[in-house]
């Protein structure tokens, strides 16, 4: 007996419970096509909900329907719109947002390569920069290189002429020399010769002188 009173008293209670929660009419909603435009006309299918269909006439409250599958009959024309009906607007919208999902993921990783390749073309400048500077560095060497070199020709020249001077003035000192030296010899002969003769004739002369002294 206790327990017949525990049940009635759960189900009482219950029932409030039940009657206070939420919910929806489903979506999940289907149309039947008839044979006629009425509703004694026989059923010939039923169409879900969302169905895309060709209208082909109107009578009344009534449409003539073909559909995609080749079935032909009459439905209420409520039931036909001009709009896909909520659930596939709400499923094109979840595609398209999954698309626009993958989109920005396909943006996100292109961006994601481009910026890798940015940062090696980045890489790629500054080392070319780098490179850059080298050569020019490089360039700057051999263009000093070839002031010296260019500079050591014109010495080396300078040194040939020079060699070239002292060679003749070498020449022109032992021409010099040599003449000076037959000078001298010319001279000292001269003098020698002449020394010779004065030797002769200087006793001669005072030979005479005393000759001439004696007679008198």
């Amino acid at each position: 007996m206790r327990y017949w009173i525990v049940l009635l008293v759960l189900l009482f209670s219950a029932q409030p419970l039940f009657a206070q929660q939420t919910r929806y009419v489903s979506d999940e909603l289907q149309v039947d096509l008839r044979s006629g435009p009425t509703m004694q006309h026989r059923i010939v299918r039923f169409i879900n909900a969302g169905t895309p269909l060709q209208v082909v006439e109107s009578q009344g409250d009534w449409a003539f329907v073909r559909l995609s599958t080749g079935d032909e009959g009459w439905l209420q024309s409520r039931y036909v719109v001009n709009t896909p009906s909520a659930r596939q607007r709400l499923q094109q919208a979840t595609s398209q947002r999954d698309q626009a999902r993958q989109q920005l993921a396909d943006l996100r990783q292109q961006l994601s390569g481009e910026s890798d390749a940015l940062a090696t073309a980045q890489e790629q400048i500054a080392e070319l920069t780098r490179e850059n500077e080298r050569l020019t560095e490089q360039l700057g060497d051999a263009a000093r290189g070839l002031e010296l070199f260019d500079e050591n020709r014109e010495l080396k020249k300078d040194i040939v002429d020079l060699r070239r001077e002292i060679q003749d003035r070498d020449a022109e000192i032992n021409r010099l020399s040599d003449r000076s030296r037959q000078d001298w010899f010319v001279a000292g002969a001269g003098v020698l010769v002449g020394g010779m003769l004065l030797g002769i004739i200087l006793p001669r002369i005072r030979w005479r002188r005393r000759s001439s002294w004696d007679r008198l």
